[in-house]
């Protein structure tokens, strides 16, 4: 090591490791930090990662430090735009050293494959090239900052519903075309400096223990020479997933790669040391490259305003923004009064649940959006939407028997043993009546132990209220001192359980209260059973919580939403799910909005007929029942803190829409292609029977049935016209090299000026003989977004390169470009195409790599 820490030499530092410190590298220490090594003459520091995608939220999901957060990813999918996935990129990396870490957990860049997936609203899109395009600058622009960047879930992670042991049964063609192609085009466009593999099986074998997934086609094949790092508790072995080439297991202290599990490896033979160097190396490596021997000092984390960073989530979400209808009532006029209805309205929701969600710095809710721009607003609160049962509102939430509102009315004792009130180890206050414990035991505490919540409750109303009980473990819950429900001890569990698995843990029910009158709520849990605790293969969240939800009268709520609509110009209404619906963890069991949302859009499109329904949920749900009577819908995806104002910068007008959809958009769930192969079936094979024909592939087909809303489908509040299209070096790729340049001329034929979203398709025309492999009829391989004025023309502009007429040959392991005949299909969306320009492949050729 030279004067400057930095200036490390890898290959000598790996000389001077013991093969116990090079094992050591091969797992983290805790939940996000990988060990530091330090004695005379050797220093290795650790590498901090923090979970992404949305925004970096640092080290604790309880620690109170807030974060910015961001569209999610099929809002920024609906943007089409590299450029704004670059920026954010940067931003969240940016947001990253906020919390001390060097390595993000993101891109996500899995396919959306079924609306019902609960991770969809993480990812981009449902296609390939634009889950590529967008991830790869995702990637350029968190490492332009210095931060590592970790594409996820390598690969094929595209259900939530027994993740950890289900197996994806795919062909080969299938695997390359649609879920590696992803991977593979970051890999070529961006370099990333990790990659993360995924929790699942791929025909039979676990990614992380993939030889051939992860070394001979990410290492070997792509040739990627970064870090590989597991899923969290996604390593099922010792010796095969070092030998696979992942070469950190997270988090820690390790299960499988413990030095004396590892060393014994080694000495049997069934692991070589070569293996362990060269993961050892590359650990080493990556802590050079992101400064952590020039800086190996941890600062606390800092929750930091930023006016720019917020102006940019606003700007992405508002170009993400999708109008799917608009029968002449957006843009809102000037001057208009507008009723805004609905929980989304006032209570935004920021994002789906799971490792993506942040607890944000602040939130810009939708009346407050359009009252920034001049508007006169009235609020309706419409119907509750919820998975589980919310917690209770803290203006009703007080401590026990005080009369003044507190920051922290909410008392947690912690008991060391089964008795409640003996063995006092830990007492602190809380704003909710919850607690989890999740990334290290406290030290305070033994496994065996329980706890005691109390608070007061004042009553909002009179009626039956609905209370739950969430707990990992049995739980009584007494009201003035009277025990009024039994929990049993929960049997099954998951990893996650209380983090991602509220709404399945939950037990509810309904106790009669009195407005006004003052309520002594008191929960005691006890931990989970240990013998439970046996049988998983892995830690897991543990955690209680006591909720409530007043009383609602619906037809009530109903009727207000209606008198309120009824008395402005235009009414919004607000509806969508929350992130106990859209979640990592599970899969959504149906499309249908939660709640009585569709009997609110009734009554507001009732007695407005200047209604806009805004959706905020990050993958389609169920909208035949209000489809035709709605008079505009607008897809508002979760578009982050700054919801309300780029919500309104779009419905005003201050904003022309661009967004466009990045997924097909189906009438019902029957409809999609992976119908009756989702979710998982009972033996934990979830088969990909539907094979390339995912998203608007399949919806091609002749046979197949129409989208409700069809893949790059968005309205604008002007109109172009796709005037001409030309091909540059129609005989270009001619090798693996090559490329040809398409143009579409895009003309403004309307009154505003605005971005236009031009989409290049390319199809195949097949030979007398036919392909030697098979292909969808069309496949997006170029986007140009244009902003063009009004009566301008602008140019469109793409290159293919040899991915556009390429098709993996599975029985000569390679990709395949076959001459002949091809088309470029140029248009505004998946069906509609203006432009079919021909051009050739003079001669086939074959290649691997990127």
């Amino acid at each position: 090591m030279g004067s400057n820490p930095g200036d490390v030499d890898v290959s000598e530092l790996l000389t001077k490791l013991t093969l116990e410190e090079k094992v050591s590298l091969l797992a983290g220490v805790d939940w996000w930090r990988t060990p530091v090594i330090k004695r005379p003459s050797v220093f290795v520091p650790h590498i901090k990662f923090t979970d992404g995608p949305n925004g970096a939220r640092g080290e604790s999901y309880v620690s109170g430090i807030k974060a910015a957060c961001f569209p999610c990813g099929t809002c920024v999918g609906a943007t089409f735009d590299a450029d704004l996935a670059y920026r954010v990129g940067g931003a969240v990396a940016k947001e990253a050293k906020t919390k001390s870490a060097v390595a993000l957990l993101g891109p996500t860049m899995n396919v959306i494959r079924s609306p019902l997936g609960g991770r969809n609203y993480e990812t981009f899109s449902e296609d390939p090239f634009m889950l590529g395009i967008l991830g790869a600058a995702y990637v350029r622009g968190c490492q332009a900052e210095g931060i590592a960047a970790t594409p996820k879930h390598f690969v094929a992670n595209d259900a939530e519903n027994r993740r950890t042991k289900l197996s994806v049964e795919v062909d080969e063609q299938t695997l390359r075309e649609i879920y590696l192609r992803p991977f593979q085009m970051v890999m070529k466009l961006s370099d990333p400096w990790c990659f993360m593999t995924s929790y699942n099986k791929v025909n039979g074998t676990y990614v992380p223990d993939s030889r051939r997934l992860v070394q001979d086609v990410l290492r070997e094949e792509w040739g990627f020479k970064g870090t590989v790092v597991s899923d969290w508790a996604g390593t099922y072995s010792t010796a095969p997933g070092i030998e696979a080439g992942v070469d950190i297991e997270m988090p820690g202290p390790p299960k499988w790669r413990t030095k004396d599990a590892v060393t014994k490896a080694v000495e049997a033979g069934t692991l070589s040391q070569a293996k362990v160097d060269a993961s050892a190396r590359r650990v080493l490596e990556l802590a050079k490259r992101l400064g952590c021997f020039e800086y190996p000092d941890e600062p606390p984390e800092r929750a930091v305003e930023d006016a720019a960073r917020d102006e940019l989530i606003k700007v992405v979400g508002a170009n993400g923004l999708t109008v799917l209808k608009n029968e002449q009532v957006l843009p809102i006029p000037e001057g208009s009064t507008v009723a805004v209805i609905g929980q989304h309205a006032t209570s935004i929701v920021l994002g789906g649940g799971g490792s993506a969600r942040v607890d944000a710095l602040h939130t810009v809710n939708v009346p407050t959006g359009f009252e920034k721009l001049g508007y006169t607003t009235k609020v309706a609160a419409g119907v509750p939407v919820f998975g589980a049962v919310p917690h209770a509102d803290p203006a009703i939430v007080f401590e026990t028997g005080k009369q003044e509102l507190t920051a922290n009315p909410v008392k947690l004792e912690w008991f060391n043993g089964s008795v409640i009130g003996e063995n006092l180890a830990h007492e602190e206050r809380r704003p909710q009546a919850e607690y989890m414990i999740k990334e290290k035991w406290p030290s305070y505490l033994e496994r065996d132990c329980c706890t005691r919540i109390t608070f007061d409750l004042v009553a909002p109303s009179t009626g039956d209220h609905i209370l739950s009980v969430i707990s990992t473990g049995r739980a009584l819950c007494y009201v003035n001192d009277q025990l009024v429900f039994t929990r049993e001890q929960e049997k099954d569990l998951r990893l996650e359980s209380f983090y991602f698995f509220k709404r399945q843990l939950e037990k509810r029910f309904t106790y009669s209260m009195t407005a006004g009158q003052r309520y002594s709520i008191r929960l005691e849990s006890w931990a989970t059973e240990e013998h439970l605790l046996a049988a998983l293969d892995w830690k897991m969240f543990q955690g209680s919580a006591i909720r409530f939800h007043e009383h609602i009268d619906i037809p009530q709520r109903l009727e207000e939403a209606a008198n309120i609509a009824k008395s402005c110009d235009y009414a919004v209404v607000c509806v969508g799910n929350v992130n106990e619906v859209e979640s990592e963890g599970f899969d959504r069991e149906t499309m249908d909005l939660p709640g009585e949302q569709y009997k609110l859009i009734q009554s507001v499109i009732s007695a407005n007929p200047k209604s806009v329904v805004v959706n905020f949920t990050g993958a389609p749900v169920a909208m035949t029942q209000f489809v035709d009577t709605a008079p505009a819908i607008v897809q508002a995806w979760f578009p982050g803190q700054e919801a309300g104002d780029s919500v309104a910068a779009v419905l005003s007008g201050n904003v022309n829409p661009s967004g466009r959809l990045p997924l097909s958009w189906p009438k019902r769930i029957e409809d999609n292609s992976s119908f009756g192969n989702f979710p998982v079936d009972s033996h934990d094979i979830l088969r990909y029977e539907e094979g390339l024909d995912v998203g608007y592939k399949w919806y091609d087909r002749p046979d197949a049935p129409e989208p409700l809303f069809p893949f790059g489908f968005g309205l604008s509040y002007t109109t172009f016209s796709l005037e001409s299209a030309s091909i540059l070096g129609q005989d270009a790729i001619s090798d693996k090299n090559g490329y040809i340049t398409v143009k579409a001329t895009v003309k403004n034929t309307g009154m505003r000026a605005g971005k236009c979203l031009v989409q290049f398709y390319v199809a195949r025309t097949p030979s007398d003989k036919g392909y030697v492999t098979l292909a969808p009829l069309k496949r997006l391989e170029g986007v140009a977004k244009v902003h063009v004025e009004p009566s301008e023309t602008q140019e469109a502009v793409v290159q293919l390169d040899k991915y556009a007429v390429s098709s993996y040959d599975k029985d000569n392991s390679c990709w395949l470009a076959e001459k002949g005949a091809y088309q470029v299909l140029v248009g505004l969306s998946s069906v509609d195409i203006a432009h079919r320009i021909n051009f050739s492949l003079p001669d086939s050729f074959t290649w691997q790599g990127v």
